[in-house]
């Protein structure tokens, strides 16, 4: 298991100090979809509340939740109350368990400002990205919210920090995206982030292997749309065929040539296309929520060879030794568990929502503590 916990300060370009997002003029609510530029206003830092309160002014404590179905797993609330604790922040956080058709009221509870902020998981990370009123550049390609918070004029804002987290959980443990070629598993909101990371890391090459293989492709034609991707295989014949767009987005640019892109695949859940991307990959890295509460569940099929070689990031974190890096490390793989994008991922959420950031070695204590609890 990686011990390293990476540097906080060199998030993922693709999530940049708060600054222009673009705005849906409210868009759920007025049916009007254009979109302008908007100035984010910095979040209300811990330190100007302490001044207030030192000057008798009244303060309101911050509320922040996850919010998920089901929620009850998560670790969120344990890892968010330590930040706060040790930052010396006024603030509560918890976990909310929320229906797909709660999602919409949960994020008006923010713009009401019942709630400051909150951490979205399973199955409302794509649905979010309708329901605020601005959404960052990077969330709005990737397709998924993970992280909301209200603005001081009312407005709930959208981004992704998944994919910094992704990225800054490799840099910990010294793998490098730039020249890589990875295999992804999964196509749904974490695993769209892992891939935009992955192509504006500079990786050689891309396979994304989904059960549903449609999925998949929507997701290869998206990262191509970017500018950022060559397709290959079905891929390449779908975009000249004329796809050259996957439903409900826009392409940054024309597909140009291949130089300086990475070449993007699909591949079915089938042992001999896996074991084929396998032969030659850098990292694999599992997106799906195979393994998640079941030690016994391996998300590859038994013939796949990991060797030393390869290293693997499995984003299940509950258990944090899965049947997937186990048998990576049988194999002399380097291994990254979940936990580390977990950690990641809520420290760039700490600084979006306060301003502040958890130092590394609070995060590689933070690990070591879980890592401890749910091997």
């Amino acid at each position: 298991m990686s011990t390293g916990a990476g540097q906080p300060s060199a998030a993922l370009a693709l999530l940049p100090p708060a600054g222009r997002l673009e705005r849906k003029s409210l868009s759920h609510r007025t049916g009007d979809e254009h979109t302008t530029p908007a100035i984010m206003a910095p979040p209300l830092h811990a330190a100007l509340r302490t001044r207030a309160k030192l000057r008798g002014v009244a303060t309101t404590r911050r509320s922040y939740a996850v919010i998920g179905d089901p929620v009850e797993h998560s670790l969120s609330p344990r890892i968010f109350s330590r930040f706060f604790a040790e930052l010396g922040i006024d603030a509560h956080y918890t976990a909310m368990r929320t229906l797909p058709d709660e999602l919409p009221q949960a994020i008006e509870r923010v713009r009401r400002g019942a709630l400051s902020g909150l951490s979205l998981t399973i199955p409302h990370k794509e649905a979010a990205v309708e329901l605020v009123d601005a959404i960052h550049p990077a969330a709005a390609r990737i397709g998924a919210v993970n992280c909301v918070w209200r603005t001081p004029s009312g407005h709930v804002q959208g981004f992704n920090t998944d994919a910094a987290g992704f990225r800054l959980s490799l840099e910990g443990a010294q793998i490098r995206l730039a020249a890589a070629r990875v295999v992804l598993l999964g196509a749904g909101g974490a695993a769209r982030a892992a891939a935009f990371a992955t192509v504006a890391g500079g990786a050689k090459g891309l396979s994304i292997v989904n059960r549903d293989r449609e999925r998949a492709q929507v997701l290869g034609l998206d990262l191509v749309a970017s500018g950022r991707a060559w397709p290959e295989g079905e891929l390449l014949r779908r975009w000249e065929g004329g796809e050259r767009v996957a439903p409900g987005h826009s392409p940054d640019r024309a597909l140009g040539g291949p130089s300086g892109k990475c070449f993007v695949a699909s591949a079915p859940l089938e042992e001999e296309s896996i074991a084929q991307a396998l032969l030659h990959a850098d990292i694999l890295v599992n997106a799906t929520s195979v393994g998640l509460g079941d030690p016994t569940a391996d998300p590859l099929p038994a013939g796949c060879v990991l060797g030393p070689r390869l290293s693997v990031l499995d984003m299940v974190y509950r258990p944090t030794q899965t049947a997937l890096l186990r048998r990576a490390r049988a194999g002399g793989a380097k291994v990254i568990d979940g936990l580390w994008m977990l950690l990641h991922q809520a420290n760039e959420q700490l600084r979006l929502w306060t301003g502040r950031m958890a130092p590394p070695s609070l995060l590689s204590e933070l690990h070591g503590q879980l890592a401890l609890e749910f091997a």
